[in-house]
């Protein structure tokens, strides 16, 4: 490919990059998006849409395209003990602000697709699939001006790196910490089920593990499990014989397609941005799956790095300002969501905890729709009182 100039390269199309290339070109900016695969593409993910993300969907106008392709809506999390009649149901409280209180399953598959098709409908916005890059560009200065794509340069003023958990170019710029040792894996599935009366996604505990139901289709429900490397690997080795060992609902159902599977997925990056490049999406850093808040999180944080862009480019501001906006918003979304996930995660560690936690919520499910609006971005901890701690804490 020969060089061509862009005010922004976003390079990923997956929900991050796209909405922060949506809302860059709508902004009068010339937006470049790359990405190595080709449209439509599936992908390992968890394929629940929190509320919060469903109301940046509404504002990007791509909302109405998602129900209509069969998304459906998600009003809950059920919390269970695998192989007990124990279990809890909280709804998603009402956003403070109005907007839709519902979730959406997002089979990615579909997802993606609605995506790609948005931008190659967008008006300023160039989509080039196939194209893989391998590193930006940099100036004398150290200043990242465009990037290395398929041993072409491209200029740019910004460079927005949405590739992902592993993003290879956050990588290439040198930005990646090292990763934990021992961390946690995921493997998805789906499956042939009528899922007309599942409204909401279920958790489902089983000591050291963890089994995630979700309804993405009228007939078609996630069915993925977290967990250490070793307890991942044996479950691969025959994934639909331990779901249905799990999961009663699949006793008679039919698995479709092919097991997808993800992590490591403890992922933190150096900087999230400066120099002229902008980390979004899980490319921003991640800690764990089990809230279920990255896919919203990303249109979140894309909504916030191109506002700060869009006033760079303007030169509003300088584009040091924009990083560091960009970076307080980044910490701002994250510290109480990372604080949810260490609780989660002590919770699907410790079976005598969970079974105490769903015991004592099934009597008070007004402390874990606190911490559904936690999750959210509603409200932080200090929604939660005394009471409401010791009903988590089973007592």
């Amino acid at each position: 490919m020969t060089a061509q100039d862009a005010d922004v390269v976003v390079v990923g199309a997956g929900p991050s990059g796209v909405a922060s290339a949506l809302l860059l070109a709508r902004a009068g900016h010339r937006t470049l998006v790359l990405d190595g695969a080709r449209f439509p593409r599936d992908k390992a993910c968890g394929e629940g849409l929190m509320p919060s993300g469903v109301a940046v969907l509404r504002r990007l106008g791509l909302l109405d395209a998602m129900v209509a392709d069969g998304a459906p809506r998600l009003h809950s999390v059920t919390y269970r003990m695998v192989g007990q009649s124990l279990s809890t149901t909280a709804t998603f409280p009402a956003p403070p602000g109005g907007g839709p209180g519902w979730g959406l399953g997002v089979r990615r598959l579909r997802f993606d697709a609605v995506l790609a098709d948005a931008l190659r409908a967008e008006p300023g916005v160039t989509f080039v699939e196939g194209m893989r890059v391998s590193g930006p560009r940099r100036d004398g200065r150290g200043q990242v001006t465009g990037v290395i794509a398929e041993g072409s340069a491209i200029n740019a003023r910004f460079v927005v790196a949405a590739d992902g958990l592993h993003s290879p170019l956050r990588a290439a710029a040198g930005w990646t910490a090292p990763a934990p040792r021992n961390g946690r894996y995921g493997l998805a599935g789906h499956w042939r089920v009528d899922t007309r009366d599942i409204h909401g996604i279920t958790v489902g505990f089983a000591g050291g593990h963890e089994w995630y139901q979700a309804p993405v289709g009228p007939e078609e429900l996630l069915v993925s499990v977290l967990g250490g490397r070793h307890t991942i690997g044996a479950i691969a080795r025959d994934y639909s014989g331990s779901a249905r060992k799990a999961l009663p609902l699949l006793e008679g159902a039919d698995p479709l397609g092919t097991r997808l599977a993800a992590g490591l997925f403890h992922q933190r990056p150096r900087h999230v941005a400066g120099e002229g490049l902008f980390l979004v999406g899980d490319a921003a850093g991640y800690d764990d799956p089990t809230t279920g808040e990255g896919i919203a999180v990303g249109l979140l944080l894309a909504e916030r790095m191109a506002l700060h862009l869009d006033a760079a480019l303007a030169e509003r501001i300088s584009p040091g300002e924009a990083a560091s906006a960009y970076a307080r918003d980044h910490r701002r979304l994250w510290t109480d969501r990372r604080r949810l996930t260490r609780l989660a995660l002590l919770m699907a560690g410790h079976p005598r905890v969970s079974r105490r936690a769903i015991r004592r919520a099934a009597t008070r499910p007004a402390a874990l729709e606190a911490l559904l609006g936690v999750n959210c971005g509603y409200w932080g901890f200090g929604r939660l009182s005394a009471r409401d701690w010791l009903s988590l804490a089973g007592i």
